[in-house]
Formats: C-alpha cells, sequence, structure tokens
C-alpha cells in the first residue's frame, strides 16, 4: 500500500527519488500527460525502508538494479500538482543512485517505458548545463544538483499555490 493519503485540504505523499548522474547528464523524466519533468522515484509503501523503496521503484521504471551510494535530500515540499488540480504536502527522500556501467553505456538519450496500459513515461538524459532550460519539479534541483551533499541536507519548500 502506497503511504498516500487525501483529505478536504488536499494530499500527502511519502515518496523517494533518485540522483542518476553519467557524463555530466542527469537522469529526468515525465508522465506523458504532465508538461514537466522530474526525477525517477515513486511513492514508498507501508513497511518499507526508503532505500528499499528507491531500489524498487528504479527497477520497476528502468527494469534495472541499481544501488543506493547516500541519501542526499530531505525534502519537505508543499505545492500544488496541476494534474490533479490538488494542494500537496510530500516528503521525498533523494538518493544518489549508481547504475550498472552496462544500462549506462547502452541507455540512449531519450527512451519511452510503459508504466501502465495507456501510461507512458519519458526519460531523458539531460546535459546538466542544460538544466535551466526544463521546467523539472521539484525547482531546488536545478542548483543543488551542482552540489551533491555528502551528508543529507533538510529542505523546506513553499509553492505560492499551496
Amino acid at each position: 500500500m502506497d503511504l498516500t493519503f487525501k483529505t478536504k485540504e488536499g494530499r500527502f505523499n511519502y515518496r523517494v527519488a533518485g540522483v542518476m548522474i553519467h557524463e555530466n547528464k542527469l537522469l529526468i523524466m515525465k508522465d506523458h500527460r504532465a508538461p514537466y519533468y522530474y526525477l525517477p522515484g515513486g511513492r514508498v509503501n507501508l513497511h518499507e525502508t526508503s532505500t528499499c523503496a528507491i531500489l524498487r521503484e528504479i527497477k520497476e521504471e528502468l527494469q534495472v538494479e541499481g544501488k543506493v551510494n547516500r541519501l542526499l535530500w530531505i525534502h519537505e515540499n508543499f505545492f500544488y500538482e496541476q494534474i490533479l488540480n490538488e494542494p500537496f504536502h510530500e516528503i521525498c527522500f533523494y538518493y544518489l543512485i549508481d547504475l550498472p556501467k552496462e544500462f549506462l553505456e547502452s541507455s540512449p538519450n531519450h527512451f519511452v517505458m510503459e508504466e501502465h496500459k495507456d501510461r507512458y513515461l519519458s526519460f531523458d538524459w539531460i546535459p546538466l548545463s542544460r538544466l535551466d532550460q526544463v521546467i523539472i519539479y521539484p525547482e531546488f534541483l536545478k542548483e543543488a544538483i551542482y552540489q551533491l551533499p555528502e551528508i543529507p541536507k533538510h529542505i523546506m519548500t513553499y509553492d505560492k499555490k499551496s
């Protein structure tokens, strides 16, 4: 069971995300319904650790076994989700993920995976130097990605619309 619930005031999510960098490119993704990008990952299940959750999500989305390098950020995010048209309170653990050499060497710059019937996920390896040219959430990534912390950093953001 995903750790998410909805109330009259909005939705709560507990999720994980993977930071995967190769040759100065960041792996980002988007749902075919959304106008914005985000990092691969997903919701944590009840009684599942965040590290197990990110490895499961990487396996589900990329069909590859990743390895957790370290926790980078713990993000408390208050935002308004455009597709669902509702306010969110989300806690996300961002992990630096190591991917197998074979996957990195064979992965095209753009690829599409089917998540569920009629739901496609688009993945792009975007040069870090072009990150400011795409819409990506959360926005703190556009700056934080250049100085990955050695110890986890706590970040809080408040979207003006939430």
